[in-house]
């Protein structure tokens, strides 16, 4: 297939598998899109003064076994495709596994070498408060993944916090391990790299 759309790739792969399961065409429909997904632009104010707008994405691919997981992407290329297929790979990953959960997927356009760790913050935080009425422990928990990490995570969660007026730890996963992250997500990451894939 030379197709380099990447949902265009991952919708193939299910067209693929459901002509092998025998899937009902109902399902095989519904499992091809996203149920969810939202854009948002995130207007951010830069250390010199301007303000620069991002563009932000969440994907909520499909829900059916429980609340959507899945990363928060930072790459100058990310794409609204880009999140949508991983979203759908996320879907698939949590099903084969027999995991509870469902597959989502986040991201930014930006080049976080590019921003300031204070321009990061105010990004991280303004991706929050453009998406937060999607997001929560029981529908959608996001993770670091590419260009993210634990600092960006505990951004995150300050901010719905301080939208929500309370306390909800299980909002993100991977946060910093002094405020409830898991020591075992880094052995994960390590893995990965060694491996070389992406944590």
């Amino acid at each position: 297939m030379s197709e380099t759309n990447p949902f265009k790739i991952a919708q193939h792969q299910l067209d693929e598998a459901a002509a092998i399961l025998g899937l009902d065409p109902a399902t095989h429909a519904l499992l091809r899109e996203p149920l969810r997904q939202l854009i948002v632009s995130i207007p951010v104010r830069m250390d010199d003064g301007r303000v620069e707008v991002f563009q932000g994405y969440r994907v909520q691919y499909n829900d059916a076994r429980g609340p959507c997981k899945g990363g928060l992407r930072w790459h100058p290329d990310e794409t609204i495709d880009t999140v949508k297929a991983l979203a759908a790979w996320m879907t698939w990953k949590t099903a084969v596994v027999d995991i509870p959960l469902g597959g989502g997927k986040g991201g930014v356009t930006c080049n976080p070498k590019e921003l300031s760790p204070t321009e990061q913050e105010r990004l991280a935080r303004g991706y929050i408060r453009a998406v937060w009425k999607i997001l929560g422990e029981e529908t959608d928990v996001p993770a670091p993944d590419v260009m993210t990490g634990p600092q960006h995570m505990l951004w995150m969660l300050d901010e719905f916090e301080a939208i929500h007026g309370g306390h909800y730890p299980g909002f993100v996963t991977g946060k910093p391990l002094i405020f409830g992250g898991i020591a075992g997500r880094r052995t994960h990451q390590l893995l990965h790299r060694l491996v070389g894939g992406s944590a």
